[in-house]
């Protein structure tokens, strides 16, 4: 397979892709990514996208377990090791228990001890099994987190499917291995 993706050297940017390479490396990530890597090939994409990355994974009424519980099946469903890589090591800090991130790795159901957990593996494994979620389980999660947090678990859902498929059409490899 053709490499398709090259980590970028901040000495070559152009001045609006040094600009939001900059702004990444200085938010709450600390470092600016691979996927922003591939994303700054647009400059106005990446500024885009990565607002709404730190809205995501840091601002919505889901605490980092849920979310990172969320991201995992995510990265499995559209095989983005890169996106795993990452998430991984996000969601041990974030307290996802090792055996629901063993069955996840290996694609098979986790057994949970949070409802809460179940819940979000339930809602976004379902939804990717079958493009729906059905009215019971919409149900219970808007019953369990709220109409303004099921929007929110639908949006990291969508936003971090889009790296997912950035990821796996430049084929990033996983953290590390550029």
């Amino acid at each position: 397979m053709t490499k398709r993706f090259r980590e970028l050297d901040p000495a070559t940017l152009s001045p609006a892709q040094k600009a939001v390479f900059d702004a990444i490396a200085s938010g709450p990530r600390k470092t600016v990514p691979y996927i922003y890597h591939l994303l700054l090939g647009s400059a106005e994409l990446a500024e885009k996208s990565q607002a709404l990355g730190v809205f995501c994974r840091y601002g919505t009424q889901f605490p980092p377990r849920l979310s990172e519980l969320a991201i995992l099946v995510v990265a499995q469903h559209w095989d983005a090791t890169y996106e795993w890589s990452v998430h991984v090591h996000e969601a041990r800090k974030a307290g996802v228990p090792e055996t629901v991130i063993a069955a996840l790795e290996k694609r098979e159901t986790p057994v949970f001890e949070d409802a809460a957990d179940e819940l979000v593996y339930r809602f976004a494994s379902t939804y990717f099994a079958t493009n729906d979620v059905p009215d019971d389980l919409f149900a219970a999660a808007q019953a369990r987190f709220g109409e303004k947090a099921v929007v929110e678990l639908a949006g990291l859902l969508g936003y971090y499917s889009m790296l997912a498929i950035c990821l796996r059409i430049f084929r990033v490899p996983p953290q590390g291995e550029a």
